[in-house]
């Protein structure tokens, strides 16, 4: 009997195919996902198999048809070459997914046709403002789950547009990704490695390259100072533009930070790449930038000081919002503190903030040298109690004197 169940579980073994090193779609685990289901799921159109034929999305599948069309008609690219070269990418297609596809091999081409075809146009279209002939109302977050593209696209004979570059056209201003030049630079330096998809190339946008990485130490403490903490011992909060989001810099006193705008795809912006990073990459690099902001953010009054700073742009309703927001963020992604990115700017802020000179001086100054009349009024009180002892001085002398 023992020997039966030991070949059952050996045959169920047997029978467990090893993931594919193409694997770069994944489903979201249920702790990320219980905290915000919506911020992974598509809500105006799905893309690839896995969100395929979802109640509430079909209503964009006639949508996607039209598109297609005009793709094919436009261009005169032959629509059975196509389907036939995709037909020969189908087992690599199933390899890209970490779940089990049930559609048949007939059906996932004829789905990946459509939906690549369609988010081609679309990116076309955003390209090339001529093309557009009816505007689809789309979300960011409907083109995490896009499933293979190939690097160029055919527009006419002897002429190629890098899929690349239409990417970028399309993101650029919506998930504020640097200029094409300085991203191209940035990709060039991962040796060999091609762009997985929508999110991967976002993430790549956003992540310091290999090479500029912050080591990862470990965080002795979990807390550090928030922003009005840090403000009542002196610091000085300064917005940089010619960044990436994530750097963030303590130098002498003066804290600086990238612009960070807060809108209604920011969640589902940060939720898919703290989950693609975990999955592909095995690291946390964004939930460690999301875990400082949230302890900077740490009441109404923080998110206040940066947004009269400039740091902190929001279109929520109220700064009570966005600390919730903020705080709702940093639920669900494991916190590495053995291997913490930002161990260094943690420890700078901290030490500077124990210091109790920085305390007294920012107090100084901000309680009695906050404006011109209250300098005026120090140094003229400065200035009598100087020749009130000096006065006081002499007539001693003169008593010694006499």
């Amino acid at each position: 009997m023992e020997e039966s169940h030991a070949m059952t579980l050996k045959n169920k073994l047997k029978g467990i195919s090893p993931i594919s090193s193409e694997c770069c779609i994944y489903r979201v685990p249920k702790r990320l996902r219980d905290v915000n289901e919506k911020a992974y799921t598509p809500q105006v159109v799905s893309l690839g198999p896995i969100h395929h034929g979802r109640e509430g999305l079909e209503a964009m599948e006639d949508h996607k048809m039209r598109y297609v069309k005009d793709f094919f008609e436009r261009t005169n690219v032959n629509l059975e070459d196509c389907f036939n070269s995709l037909k020969e990418w189908e087992a690599r297609i199933r390899s890209c997914y970490a779940v089990n596809i049930e559609f048949s091999e007939e059906e996932l081409v004829e789905m990946i046709l459509v939906d690549g075809i369609f988010t081609v146009e679309v990116l076309l279209r955003s390209a090339f403002p001529t093309l557009q002939q009816e505007t689809a109302i789309l979300c960011t977050r409907d083109f995490y789950s896009l499933a293979h593209a190939s690097n160029t696209i055919p527009l006419e004979k002897d002429t190629e547009l890098s899929l690349i570059k239409l990417t970028h056209t399309f993101f650029e201003e919506k998930v504020c990704i640097r200029p094409l030049e300085e991203v191209s630079n940035k990709l060039s330096q991962y040796s060999g490695a091609r762009i997985q998809h929508f999110v991967d190339y976002i993430l790549k946008c956003h992540r310091p390259s290999p090479s500029e990485l912050p080591p990862k130490r470990k965080l002795d403490t979990l807390s550090i100072p928030s922003a009005t903490q840090l403000k009542a011992a002196g610091v000085h909060f300064m917005v940089v533009h010619d960044t990436t989001l994530f750097d963030i810099q303590f130098e002498n006193g003066i804290l600086k930070i990238p612009q960070l705008r807060i809108r209604g795809s920011t969640e589902v912006f940060f939720r898919n790449l703290i989950a693609y990073e975990q999955f592909e990459l095995n690291d946390h690099y964004i939930s460690d930038y999301v875990f400082i902001i949230d302890h900077l953010l740490d009441s109404s009054r923080d998110v206040e000081l940066l947004a009269r700073k400039g740091i902190l742009e929001s279109k929520l309703s109220d700064s009570k919002a966005v600390t919730t927001f903020i705080s709702t963020l940093d639920l669900g992604p494991i916190l590495f503190g053995t291997n913490f990115y930002f161990t260094e700017l943690c420890e700078k802020l901290n030490e500077y903030y124990g210091v109790p000179w920085h305390n007294w001086k920012a107090s100084l100054q901000q309680d009695y040298l906050s404006s011109p009349w209250a300098i005026l009024a120090i140094t003229i009180a400065t200035i009598l109690l100087v020749l009130t002892l000096a006065q006081a001085g002499l007539s001693l002398a003169n008593i010694t004197e006499n």
